[in-house]
């Protein structure tokens, strides 16, 4: 099984890293996807760990990207 709390802990932390960045801008929140994606593809080799963290880290960005526009309006 691949959700131990191990993995669950290290998702909320590109879940915490997606929130701040997010709280300088669009283009840190940009520049944080893109390396949360590259940490991802070069450090986790079990697909189906990759495709969920991805998958956070993806989600958490148009969640706080949304959210942020939102907030301005």
């Amino acid at each position: 099984m691949i959700l131990t709390t191990a993995v669950l802990l290290y998702q909320l932390f590109f879940v915490v890293v997606m929130f701040i960045a997010s709280r300088f801008g669009r283009v840190p929140l940009t520049i944080a996807l893109v390396a949360s994606l590259a940490w991802t593809a070069t450090h986790v080799f079990m697909p189906p760990l990759a495709v969920l963290q991805a998958t956070v880290i993806v989600g958490s960005y148009f969640i706080f990207r949304r959210r942020r526009g939102a907030s301005t309006t």
